[in-house]
């Protein structure tokens, strides 16, 4: 799915105490969350955010790995975990090394 039509939504792992059910854990979900599983988690970003729209495509691609390194590094979600999550989201794949589990061309090379 597109950036602007997912959500990620995501709950910091030293949160335990507040949700129990959702810490250290991470949903990419396609916009519109029409079964509200977005609401247990404690943060959310990506379509949920009506700033996405505005940016720039260059400007929405610095935000997705912001993101995913704030997750990471702030929130103390597991690398691989959230990285697992992102492949859902078509530019992640896209811009992530070619030779990363997941990986995808948006546009393959011609074979020789």
């Amino acid at each position: 799915m597109k950036q602007i039509e997912a959500i990620i939504a995501w709950t910091p792992a030293r949160w335990a105490e507040l949700r129990p059910e959702t810490a250290g854990q991470i949903v990419v979900l396609p916009m519109p969350d029409t079964d509200g599983v977005a609401k247990r988690y404690v943060m959310r970003a990506g379509a949920s955010s009506s700033a996405l729209a505005a940016l720039s495509e260059e400007a929405r691609i610095a935000r997705l790995f912001i993101d995913f390194q704030t997750i990471v590094v702030r929130d103390g979600l597991d690398p691989q975990t959230v990285h697992r999550a992102f492949l859902a989201i078509d530019e992640y794949r896209f811009r992530i090394a070619p030779d990363t589990e997941g990986a995808e061309f948006e546009d393959p090379p011609e074979e020789d």
